[in-house]
């Protein structure tokens, strides 16, 4: 049986992420609200332990660095331990006073078990984690942006119709938030959100790596004649970070080598303006035609953000553990819960695959945040 190591302790304060956490003086009880697949880590390549049943009541323990996934256990009428792992924080109820903020971090466990991992495309795929530390380039960028006007608290968006949907990133400006216990990333929100509004100029439908910097493919409404689609968005908003996903168009249509070339020149042209961009995989469905050139791909992304030491949000393997990879009927779009705001209390980010990402974004901005721009303001 699986025991992880990090244990409440009343009084002791831990410190994450630039944020000071107070434990909690007792483990909370909740209850499963329907039956959830148990691991013994923090990620569904780890092993399956067993199902926890709907109604069954268990302490939560510790949680993630993001707090999707929680670490919880059932005891049996004698308190003892009879069930010890990982499950989907969508699976659970939500105690009012879970605060994600007095939770402890399990620090040690990686987000993927690489050893039950086949596959060696994959596991260098599982390898990356969900949230990439912040280097100590990005802060040289930063401060560069702030030297040519770049704005502190702007952020944007460059893709296809994945990040052209207005259910990502957009939902950040409404005011009707609902972060549920993910309390922690508020500061970020109110910093970021105002920003997100009003979509963007170099995010649009059919949009691919080699038509980014073609002016035909510029929103004639919003841009300056003959400027490329990203030139315009960038002159625009002035933004100090852009969160950046191209694939499906590009897995259609290019190798991995063209793809990984126009990537490259997406970054550079990014990191010139004093902009952090920050690069995402992109989920993918195995019976999608196009499966293993998505794999290709997502492996070239990981070499471009090695190669600048750029952010990396892997939401290709944050998603394989929801219903149909968190993806739409067509198995390439990602799903939408259907509300035009931020609702975490009660777990989209384990069911939608448009949650998941917009919770994932919001964790990287209050990285960014925290790690940066408050650094650098001190």
């Amino acid at each position: 049986m699986f025991f992880a190591r990090g244990l409440f302790l009343a009084g002791i304060v831990w410190v994450l992420a630039g944020h000071p956490v107070i434990a909690q003086e007792a483990p909370l009880e909740t209850s499963a609200h329907r039956a959830a697949v148990v691991y013994a880590g923090p990620g569904d390549s780890y092993r399956q332990l067993a199902v926890l049943r709907a109604g069954n009541a268990v302490q939560i323990i510790e949680r993630n660095n993001i707090g999707n996934w929680l670490h919880v256990q059932e005891k049996d009428r004698n308190g003892f331990v009879k069930l010890d792992g990982w499950v989907m924080m969508g699976y659970l109820n939500h105690p009012a006073e879970l605060r994600f903020s007095r939770l402890p971090v399990n620090t040690e466990l990686a987000d993927a078990d690489l050893s039950t991992v086949r596959s060696r495309s994959l596991a260098a795929l599982y390898a990356a984690p969900v949230i990439s530390p912040i280097s100590e380039a990005m802060r040289e960028v930063y401060a560069l942006g702030q030297q040519l006007g770049n704005h502190s608290d702007v952020v944007t968006k460059v893709g296809d119709s994945l990040t052209f949907n207005p259910m990502y990133l957009e939902p950040m400006s409404d005011a009707r938030y609902d972060l549920g216990p993910y309390d922690y990333l508020e500061d970020a929100l109110l910093y970021f959100g105002p920003s997100t509004a009003g979509g963007s100029a170099a995010a649009r439908m059919a949009l691919a790596t080699y038509v980014i910097f073609d002016p035909m493919w510029a929103d004639k409404t919003l841009c300056q004649p003959d400027e490329p689609p990203l030139d315009c968005e960038y002159r625009r908003k002035q933004p100090s970070v852009a969160f950046i996903l191209f694939g499906p168009n590009d897995a259609r249509h290019t190798t991995r080598e063209k793809y990984t070339e126009q990537m490259d020149k997406i970054v550079s042209e990014t990191l010139n303006r004093g902009i952090i961009p920050v690069l995402s995989t992109f989920s993918a469905h195995p019976d999608e035609t196009y499966w293993q050139q998505s794999i290709e791909l997502n492996l070239g992304l990981l070499d471009v953000a090695a190669r600048y030491d750029v952010p990396l949000i892997n939401l290709w393997a944050a998603a394989r553990a929801l219903p149909d990879y968190g993806l739409d009927i067509d198995k390439v779009h990602m799903k939408n819960s259907g509300f035009t705001y931020l609702k975490f209390s009660t777990g989209h980010e384990s069911w939608y695959g448009t949650s998941l990402r917009n919770l994932l974004t919001l964790k990287m901005l209050d990285e960014i945040y925290h790690k940066i721009i408050l650094e650098a303001d001190s």
